[in-house]
């Protein structure tokens, strides 16, 4: 196969997933794709995923990238909460939540974490983004609920302080009739004290 044939076919996706190559050229010899990435034509990600090496990527396209690269997948933690104002800082990391193994891949485009979470409670996320490169991240209360349960160092209030929320987003934007339901479905005991902390926090500095 010729480099301009796959580059008509695929130049529009973000990403480029082999299983997309096969279905498109079920006779595809993936020695093409070595080739293609050593005359710098390509860039593998991980196994199975490639981008075009002259694709610039903007926030909505990498979010997705993250998304398919371990699947099934959402954006959430630092940089949900980042994406949603709730914090100050920007946050490059893309951590996602996912039922498969903790892991993080590192690539020239970025680095993306995966931080494993019980099949219950992967819930929570909604779609987001630029129409063709809609991606799924945590709706503001499971992006806290996600950073309180798997950060184990938060442990009283001072901690719940270091995370600098701003008080006013989070006024506007979490409904706490909501928090209080997906925190039922955690059912977990040091997390439920955590977001009683976390409210304390919230109302002392109201």
């Amino acid at each position: 196969m010729k480099y301009i044939d796959f580059l008509e076919k695929f130049k529009n996706f973000i990403i480029i997933d082999i299983e997309n190559i096969k279905i498109v050229f079920p006779s595809f010899n993936s020695r093409r794709l070595y080739e293609w990435q050593k005359s710098g034509k390509i860039i593998k990600i991980m196994r199975g995923f490639y981008v075009f090496s002259n694709r610039k990527f903007n926030d909505s396209e990498l979010c997705l990238i993250a998304n398919k690269l371990r699947e099934p997948s959402y954006i959430s933690i630092e940089y949900a909460l980042g994406y949603y104002s709730l914090i100050p800082e920007t946050v490059f990391l893309r951590t996602n939540i996912t039922t498969k193994k903790t892991v993080t891949i590192k690539s020239v485009i970025g680095n993306f974490s995966y931080r494993s979470i019980k099949e219950n409670l992967f819930f929570g996320y909604k779609m987001e983004g630029q129409e063709g490169s809609k991606f799924k991240i945590a709706e503001p209360e499971k992006a806290i609920l996600d950073l309180l349960y798997l950060r184990l160092d938060i442990k009283n209030i001072d901690d719940i302080s270091s995370l600098r929320i701003n008080l006013d987003v989070y006024k506007e934007i979490i409904n706490d009739t909501k928090l209080n339901s997906y925190l039922k479905i955690f059912n977990n005991k040091i997390l439920n004290k955590k977001v009683v902390l976390l409210k304390q926090y919230i109302k002392n500095n109201d």
